[in-house]
């Protein structure tokens, strides 16, 4: 817009001088010279039109820093055209004003999956060896007054422990497991409901942080987005070439000169904690996963890197998402935190709020809630060595 102004102004200033050039050039009778007042006046009349074309160019980018700001307060990028609609059914309408009721001015929501195993009710069930996983979890979401988050509770007890705190906003929902999952471990056939769900959602318009149970927040995660992606996920990776890839190569002795080649390599996303914004190709990727899901048996984590990252070849087309990790060092696996870079954290040291990590995530250790409890008391208990007596494996 700003470019055809400063062109019309031009345009327009040219014209003008020549209309009046012309004029003043003229031959005069009785052999005058040019008229001194005619040329000002034009001169004039120039300024005046490329005052004007200024004042336009002005507003149009008065318009365009309105247009700009208006979308940063939104956040999150609108549907796209072709997203789609959602399912009309009386899960989704559920869902739909459910998310509604929590989410944030840029329609963003923090979404987990809770059953009762996740409360440790029956210790034959939990795998951790006790602990409230559920209940720690929500304690670091309410230091944080984090109020954009919805726990969907898939029974009547994890729903009645939810409605109790008064501080975990949750929605009571039946989601029938895949058949073809039947028989794998509890936590994967939970892990696969939520395809389906974040499918709905996206086409909803909302913008998806999904996150598992075992995580402890120390920061809003909210304020440590890029949006910039269709995916923006947390990593299995515990070094920073790990995390965000790095390129390796292989040499064949054999064939001499022309023997070697290049090839990259990362760590898979971890879906435990991952931002989906509602763009088609997000929609899409959850669509092909969600399927993959329902027909056989497998790890969704598997699934989802595979459906993310495999290249199109031969009749296979590749989703296409546009994927950006999640710092490493911030959005922290166990890994991180108690083996690959253990010397940083340990012994355990008085460390500013700012140089907090914004999560941790105990994936990588079975006896997590102790090491969620001990992280928490490191830094939000003030007990810098909590964590000091634990071994780096689990």
């Amino acid at each position: 817009m700003r470019r055809f102004l400063g062109v019309l102004a031009l345009v327009s200033v040219l014209a003008l001088l020549l209309v009046n050039f012309t004029r003043i050039s003229a031959p005069q009778s009785r052999g005058a010279a040019p008229d001194a007042d005619a040329l000002l006046a034009a001169m004039r009349r120039a300024a005046a039109s490329e005052a004007r074309a200024a004042a336009a160019e002005a507003r149009a980018t008065a318009a365009e820093a309105r247009a700009a700001a208006a979308s940063a307060a939104a956040g999150s990028t609108p549907p796209m055209p072709g997203l789609g609609k959602p399912d009309n059914t009386e899960t989704n309408r559920k869902l739909e004003a459910a998310l509604q009721r929590v989410a944030n001015e840029r329609k963003e929501v923090m979404l987990s999956l809770a059953n009762d195993v996740m409360m440790c009710t029956n210790r034959k069930t939990c795998w951790w060896n006790g602990g409230n996983v559920l209940e720690t979890f929500l304690e670091s979401l309410r230091r944080l007054q984090l109020r954009n988050s919805l726990v969907i509770t898939l029974d009547d007890a994890t729903e009645a422990f939810c409605t109790k705190r008064g501080d975990a906003p949750s929605l009571r929902l039946e989601l029938p497991v895949p058949s073809a999952q039947q028989n794998s471990r509890g936590a994967n056939m939970i892990s696969t409901l939520k395809y389906g769900l974040l499918r709905q959602s996206l086409l909803m318009g909302f913008s998806i942080l999904v996150v598992d149970l075992d995580l402890v927040f120390l920061k809003d995660p909210f304020l440590h987005l890029y949006r910039d992606a269709d995916i923006e996920a947390s990593t299995d990776g515990f070094s920073k070439s790990w995390a965000g890839g790095q390129i390796s190569s292989v040499h064949e002795p054999k064939m001499g000169w022309g023997g070697g080649g290049l090839y990259v390599q990362h760590f898979t996303l971890n879906v435990g904690c991952a931002f989906l914004r509602p763009t088609p190709r997000a929609v899409l990727l959850l669509e092909r996963v969600a399927d993959q899901l329902s027909k056989a048996a497998a790890w969704d984590q598997q699934v989802f890197n595979s459906e993310a990252f495999m290249l199109s070849h031969g009749s296979y087309n590749g989703s296409g998402v546009a994927v950006r990790v999640m710092q490493y060092d911030q959005f922290m696996n166990s890994k991180v935190f108690f083996f690959s870079e253990r010397r940083r954290f340990f012994p355990g040291r008085l460390t500013a709020e700012a140089d907090w990590p914004v999560m941790v995530h105990f994936n990588y250790h079975p006896d997590k809630h102790k090491r969620m409890l001990c992280v928490w008391e490191r830094y939000v208990g003030g007990k810098p060595d909590a964590c000091d007596s634990l071994p780096q494996a689990g």
